[in-house]
Parts: structure tokens; C-alpha cells; sequence
């Protein structure tokens, strides 16, 4: 026991003097950037009108210095692995050679975006937001500093990976330094505050499965899309990309496209298609949309953070929508959420999962369907258009008066299908 606390003691403060540095170096070299190239066009990739509030930087830095230090809690335990047997690093190319080297990094990266899409999702559930999560989203226009800004319990989740990893995948010392670089330099550019990449990297393009900062920044403005760190995948196959993204990246890199506002934002209008999105989750159950009149069967809102099932309404003519299943089902003392918004107190009482949310939907000259919505969120029904763009693929919009908010859904079999 004394051995392993000489090695883990031993290897802490140079765990800890290297994390701490790369997270200054790749912040500080960030805003370097930023402020060298300001005048020269970076300033028009600004991402948000707002500007980060006083005081934002410095708890920006202290939070993720704290991070660092938690990250070397957990980083010497690897050295005490390794000395152990426990782990396998290899300190040179006798035992696997430079193609296990790009190869074993590799596995890694996609590994750790499995699992930060996953980690991070689940802390966006409302019973573990607060807890683990909210110090980050305290920077809603974040900066480089951002990077590493995070509360105790998720610089924990975050650190553990590593470890993880290696029990199941030895690797190489060199494969380790370089997968820190790759993941501290990813992490600031995505919290630069203005869009630092190409246009190769915008979607369809041959870069286009990478995260931008545009991506990433997307998530700090809305709070429900965008969950990935890396790539664009997970995001893609759970339905948890924000329907601008791929516009709102090719107005900032395109001079003279408009950058269009942000689903979610501005008025109670934005929320009336949010009828089912109440929090970010993970897909339980699928039940392939089938088709009787084309829209029925089961559908997944943005983020997945619910699915709707369209089927014959009962007892008059039409389609509804009914929520068949919420990530976020029950309140913070484990009791079913409820319609608690509703206007009429007498139906406050009623569960969500089970609520009835589009009815009505008919099909109209102009080639959708059209009908009512409700919105459990602020307790109103509003008029709502659904069109079927593709096959897995419905545009649902929910409007009053003249003003409109648009949002895509997809099939439950569309996840079926990524996932094969």
C-alpha cells in the first residue's frame, strides 16, 4: 500500500503541472488567435450578438484550473495502473509499432465522443442538471476559457474516461500526449465564440462529420442540441442537431447569407412547437413509423427528448399526436410530470406521457396536413402545419398570427437504421 501511494504521489504533480498547461497553453493560444486575426475577419464569424458578461473569463479560469487539478486526481491513478500491470502504456514501438500508435489513437477519440455524447446528454437531464452541469452552461457566450469550466462532479465524469479506456485498450505514452492535444485544442476551438473552421467542414462537405465552433456554440445558446464533442454523428443518428446548424455555419463562412434566429429563441411563439421537448434523453423504445396515410406511427422530437405517436384520432376524423414517452418523465421527487400549465385547472392533473398534443391533422390543398397544437410548456394551442419532407422525415410548424416556428422530426426507425 505504501509502494502505491510512492507512485501515485510520486507521478501527481507532473499529471498535474501537464494538465493544468495544456489547458493554458490551449486557452491562451485561442484568444490569441481570436484577438490576432480580430480586424482580418474573425470578427465577422462572431457567432453571437452578445458579448460575454464582466466577470465571465475569470470564473471561467478558476473553474477549469479546479478542473485541472481534478483531472490529475484521477490521471495519476494511470500511473499506478501501469506500475501495477493493471494498464499496458508502451514506452516505445517494440511491442506494437507506429500503425497500432494511429490506429489505437484513433479508437480513442471515437470512443471518448461516444462517450462525452452520452455523459453529457445525461447531464442535461433536468434531475442532474443543476448538479453536474449548469457551472458550464453559466457561459452562455462562451470563450477559449470556457473550456475546462465545469463543476466538481462533471470534471469527475469527464476525468474518468481515460482510466476506462485503458483498462480495455493498451496504449502508447505518445498516443496518450497526442489524444490530450487533440482533445484540449477540439475543446477550445468550440468555445471560441467565433466559427475559427472552413467551409470543408460545413455539412456535405468532405470534413463535414467534424463538430465546428459553430456547432458546439449552438448548444450553448439553445441548451438541447449539439451534444457531440468531436464529430456529428451521434448528433445526427439521435436526432439532437440543431435544424440550423447547416444554415446558420454557411451564413458565417458565406459573406452575404443570412444567418437565420435560433429555434427556441425570442418569443412564447418559439415554444409552441416545443410541446414535447422537455429535456434531452436517450431512445428507450422503437417502433418503426408505419404507415397509414403516410405520417402515422412514431416519431422522435429534436434531441429525442420524446417520442409522439401519430395514429386516427379517436372518434373524429383526422390524425393525433399523442407523447407515448418522455426522457424526462418524472420531477425532481420521482412523480409523473404533469400538465401543470394548462389553463383550465381541472386538467392540470394529467400526465404527460399520454397527453394528446396534435389533433385534428387533416390534410390540406397545399399538399401537408394541418391542424392544432398544444403546448404543455405554456398551456396554449396554437395552429400548426406538419409536411412530410422525406421518407423518416416530418417538418412540423406551429404559428399565430404571422409568426411561425419550425422544427424537424424524425421517424423512430431512422435511429434503427444509424445504429445498424
Amino acid at each position: 500500500m505504501n509502494e502505491l501511494l510512492h507512485v501515485y504521489l510520486s507521478a501527481w504533480p507532473t499529471v498535474w503541472a501537464m494538465d493544468t498547461a495544456r489547458y493554458l497553453v490551449g486557452a491562451t493560444l485561442m484568444a490569441a488567435i481570436l484577438a490576432l486575426f480580430w480586424r482580418a475577419g474573425l470578427a465577422r464569424r462572431k457567432l453571437q450578438p452578445r458579448d460575454p458578461i464582466p466577470g465571465q473569463r475569470r470564473r471561467e479560469i478558476l473553474a477549469s484550473l479546479r478542473t485541472a487539478f481534478i483531472f490529475s486526481l484521477l490521471g495519476a491513478i494511470v500511473a499506478v495502473g501501469d506500475h501495477q500491470g493493471w494498464i499496458t502504456i508502451y514506452k516505445g514501438f517494440s511491442h506494437a509499432g507506429p500503425l497500432y500508435l494511429v490506429l489505437s489513437l484513433a479508437l480513442m477519440l471515437v470512443a471518448h465522443d461516444t462517450y462525452f455524447y452520452w455523459a453529457h446528454r445525461a447531464m442535461h437531464h433536468r434531475r442532474l442538471f443543476g448538479l453536474f452541469h449548469r457551472t458550464h452552461h453559466l457561459s452562455r457566450t462562451p470563450t477559449p476559457w470556457a473550456a475546462y469550466s465545469f463543476a466538481v462532479p462533471e470534471a469527475v465524469v469527464h476525468a474518468a474516461f481515460v482510466p476506462l479506456f485503458l483498462l480495455v485498450v493498451p496504449m502508447h505514452g505518445l498516443g496518450l500526449l497526442a489524444f490530450g492535444i487533440v482533445q484540449i485544442l477540439r475543446n477550445v476551438m468550440g468555445h471560441a465564440g467565433a466559427e475559427v473552421h472552413s467551409a470543408a467542414f460545413g455539412p456535405g462537405r468532405w470534413l463535414g462529420w467534424n463538430n465546428t465552433t459553430t456547432h458546439h456554440d449552438l448548444h450553448h445558446e439553445a441548451g438541447r442540441y449539439n451534444y457531440g464533442l468531436y464529430f456529428r454523428w451521434w448528433d445526427l443518428a439521435m436526432g439532437t442537431e440543431h435544424p440550423d446548424y447547416g444554415a446558420k455555419f454557411k451564413a458565417i463562412v458565406s459573406p452575404g447569407v443570412a444567418v437565420p434566429a435560433p429555434v427556441g429563441a425570442g418569443n412564447a411563439i418559439a415554444r409552441a412547437i416545443a410541446a414535447s421537448v422537455l429535456v434531452g434523453g436517450l431512445l428507450l423504445a422503437v417502433d418503426p413509423a408505419q404507415a397509414d396515410e403516410g405520417l402515422a406511427g412514431r416519431w422522435m422530437t429534436p434531441g429525442a427528448a420524446a417520442i409522439v405517436e401519430l395514429a386516427p384520432c379517436s372518434g373524429t376524423s383526422g390524425l393525433c399526436g399523442t407523447i407515448r414517452w418522455l426522457w424526462d418523465a418524472v420531477d425532481e421527487k420521482g412523480r409523473p410530470r404533469l400538465d401543470a400549465q394548462n389553463a383550465d385547472t381541472s386538467l392540470r392533473a394529467r400526465p404527460l406521457v399520454g397527453l394528446s398534443i396534435l389533433s385534428g391533422l387533416t390534410q390540406s390543398s397545399k399538399g401537408g396536413w394541418e391542424g392544432r397544437i398544444y403546448n404543455p410548456e405554456d398551456g396554449q394551442t396554437y395552429r400548426a402545419t406538419v409536411r412530410q419532407t422525406a421518407a423518416d422525415t416530418l417538418a412540423i410548424e406551429g404559428c399565430v398570427l404571422f409568426i411561425c416556428q419550425k422544427q424537424m422530426w424524425r421517424s423512430t426507425s431512422a435511429l434503427t437504421t444509424a445504429l445498424r
